[in-house]
């Protein structure tokens, strides 16, 4: 009663009365860029916890730069505890008073590991923390949080793009330019007629030449135990709407006829598909005689498609496979593929192949391939994930007796890109393969953003693989997956400056041939793309000497003995 007398006089005397001090996570978050969406998923209230991860350098680390938000008395000092300061350093927890009442709590880590961590305001109940770090990266890595098995990429603007997991059907749009928590997920169950619980194993995407469709392609394969699995032979589409951080998908088109054709592909081809395929025989997909089916492109001009093989790895055309022939990666053309996949619903359209394309990637199979402008890229990696991956800029030239392309020929190259920081140990397997990735041309470069499957890793040295935390990655978002940014400098001839040929000397062009005549046998031939790429070196076999060149409507550099002129097909 006295407590009571006491503070109405206080009141009357204009003088506020003490309140029990408060400390909140704030329901409002860091946030994208130009949207709502949080960075980071956060459990607002008092005395909750929140599971946070971050990387050790990251510069675009959410709780490392931006921080967590939370409420509390103006003015008030927060203090905090950590459980393992070989992780976090309790002096690397600070916060900002950003406005009265709301405070950024910021949090770096030093050491691999997990720690909790709890934020304290004397007189109120301590919010917790559950933190874990992870290793450093390149300066251009960043971490996608609440997904760790990225499998399939599609860029949509804006440095946002959508990535398939082959754990489930979720599609999850990002940002790779900031690391954090996905903008937005969509399931695809239902576009595609599948089943819940039943993963699809996207592995491919691919978009449209007017960006507003992606199509997905799963693996058409068995799964680890070699056992059948129907929902794995899906190809369908997604229509895009809007752009960037604001884009949304809506189901299309699938088809269930991709894994038929495919079989029926290898068979005609003398390499018996039917054999790898096999569930029966309980053939898993990670042997190099298996069936695993990793990339998807759009050829040039859009309609046809190229299926890239992981496995199996091939000898060539009309040979039969043996033990120690298994040496070529193959495409398979897919004639017909925006044809299939328009409209909405199931496609009754049967897939139509071409010939076989062959690589020699010295035993390699494809992990995945993108079109960029008059070039594919191509990352090749082994059967089983171990290995050391590697990247070939290809021009598009096929040959005509489906013989294989070498590194080398003035059609295929390798590429100088350094993979190794992204192979980490997880468990017994090597782990963080370049996994899926995108590509585009700036100016006389090939910018390529690289994702991994990070499933296996040990990102927090407890024992437990990355894939542990995907299960519930709302609640519990230690779960992460990488993207890196490469750069790749087109190759530039030196020495050419066009000039006027010898006046004997003429050429003719049809389609793809460029014929020379009037050129002395033995004479020096050399062909260009206009931004240097070297297509055709050889020498001339008789006064007259017919070349193929890889596109037709192209503007090329002929260098003839040491007089270059400029050839438009």
């Amino acid at each position: 009663m006295k407590t009571l007398i006491l503070s109405a006089m206080l009141l009357m005397a204009g003088i506020s009365t003490l309140t029990a001090a408060t400390l909140e996570a704030s329901k409002t978050q860091p946030t994208y860029p130009g949207t709502s969406t949080p960075r980071l998923t956060i459990v607002s209230g008092s005395g909750k916890t929140s599971y946070v991860t971050g990387t050790i350098g990251d510069a675009t680390d959410p709780a490392a730069t931006e921080g967590i938000y939370f409420n509390a008395p103006a003015g008030s000092v927060l203090t905090f505890t950590s459980s393992k300061t070989n992780v976090v350093k309790v002096a690397d927890i600070t916060a900002e008073e950003i406005q009265p009442g709301l405070f950024a709590v910021r949090i770096k880590p030093t050491g691999v590991g997990t720690t909790t961590i709890a934020v304290k305001l004397s007189g109120a109940t301590d919010y917790k923390i559950e933190y874990a770090a992870s290793q450093a990266g390149s300066a251009d890595t960043r971490w996608m949080m609440g997904s760790c098995d990225a499998s399939a990429i599609a860029m949509v603007g804006d440095g946002c793009f959508f990535v398939a997991d082959d754990e489930n059907n979720i599609l999850r749009l990002y940002n790779s330019n900031l690391s954090g928590m996905p903008l937005k997920e969509v399931d695809a169950t239902s576009w595609a007629k599948g089943s819940s619980g039943d993963e699809f194993d996207i592995e491919g995407a691919t978009v449209s030449e007017d960006g507003k469709t992606i199509y997905w392609l799963t693996s058409l394969g068995n799964n680890k135990s070699g056992k059948e699995k129907p929902y794995r032979n899906r190809a369908f589409s997604t229509t895009i709407s809007g752009s960037g951080a604001t884009t949304t998908l809506s189901g299309g088109a699938y088809t269930t006829k991709m894994r038929d054709a495919m079989i029926a592909f290898g068979d005609k081809n003398g390499w018996n598909f039917t054999a790898s395929a096999s569930y029966e025989n309980k053939m898993i997909p990670k042997r190099i005689d298996g069936f695993n089916i990793e990339g998807l492109t759009l050829q040039k001009g859009g309609g046809a498609a190229y299926v890239g093989f992981r496995a199996p790895c091939v000898p060539k055309k009309g040979v039969t496979p043996t033990s120690s022939n298994r040496i070529y990666a193959v495409l398979a053309p897919v004639n017909n593929f925006e044809t299939m996949l328009k409209g909405s619903g199931e496609s009754s359209v049967t897939p139509q192949t071409g010939d076989p394309v062959l690589f020699d990637f010295n035993k390699l199979g494809i992990r995945s391939i993108e079109r960029v402008g008059n070039y594919y890229v191509i990352v090749a990696g082994y059967f089983d994930g171990g290995g050391t991956p590697a990247a070939y800029l290809w021009d598009g030239h096929t040959n005509s007796d489906c013989s294989p392309l070498v590194p080398g020929d003035g059609h295929l190259t390798k590429m100088d890109l350094d993979f190794d920081g992204l192979v980490q140990v997880g468990g017994s397997e090597y782990e963080g393969h370049p996994e899926a990735f995108s590509a585009r041309q700036e100016g006389n470069n090939i910018v390529i953003n690289m994702v991994c499957d990070n499933g296996s890793v040990d990102y927090y040295s407890n024992g437990n693989e990355n894939k542990t935390y995907s299960a519930d990655s709302k609640k519990h978002p230690w779960a992460k997956f990488r993207i890196d940014t490469f750069v790749y400098p087109l190759p530039t001839p030196t020495g050419i400056a066009p000039t006027s040929m010898k006046p004997a000397w003429n050429f003719r062009t049809c389609g793809n041939e460029l014929q020379l005549n009037n050129v002395a046998q033995g004479t020096p031939v050399a062909v260009f793309t206009a931004d240097g790429r070297l297509v055709v070196s050889t020498t001339t076999a008789a006064d007259t000497t017919t070349l193929w060149l890889p596109y037709s409507n192209t503007t090329y550099v002929l260098r003839v003995g040491n007089n270059t002129v400029k050839v438009q097909m």
